[in-house]
């Protein structure tokens, strides 16, 4: 399984949020509170760009219909939508990236 790399760990602070093409889908790459997530980039409600989501208590609302998932497990606060595709975050030296199946 191929790391892909996303950026560099020194690009990274609290409030960074950067939507990233990979092959043939988008990831959001964002740190909030020193903790890295690596999501979708799209809201599965109605696939809206969540690069502007708010982020509180690990939790990122959508800002278009305040569709809220959890950044640990996907799972829509309100589950009345698929859940959020989340990607583990991997280092390797000083790289932010994931590792997908091919």
């Amino acid at each position: 399984m191929p790391f892909l790399r996303l950026d560099k760990l020194i690009n990274l602070y609290d409030g960074y949020r950067k939507t990233l093409k990979i092959d043939s889908f988008e990831v959001l790459l964002m740190q909030e509170d020193g903790e890295v997530f690596v999501v979708q980039s799209r809201c599965p409600h109605r696939e809206y760009p969540l690069e502007r989501g708010v982020i509180s208590n690990g939790v990122i609302t959508c800002p278009w219909h305040n569709m809220a998932f959890d950044l640990k497990t996907g799972n829509h606060r309100g589950g009345v939508c698929d859940r959020l595709r989340i990607y583990e975050p991997v280092f390797q030296d000083n790289l932010v990236g994931i590792v997908v199946e091919t």
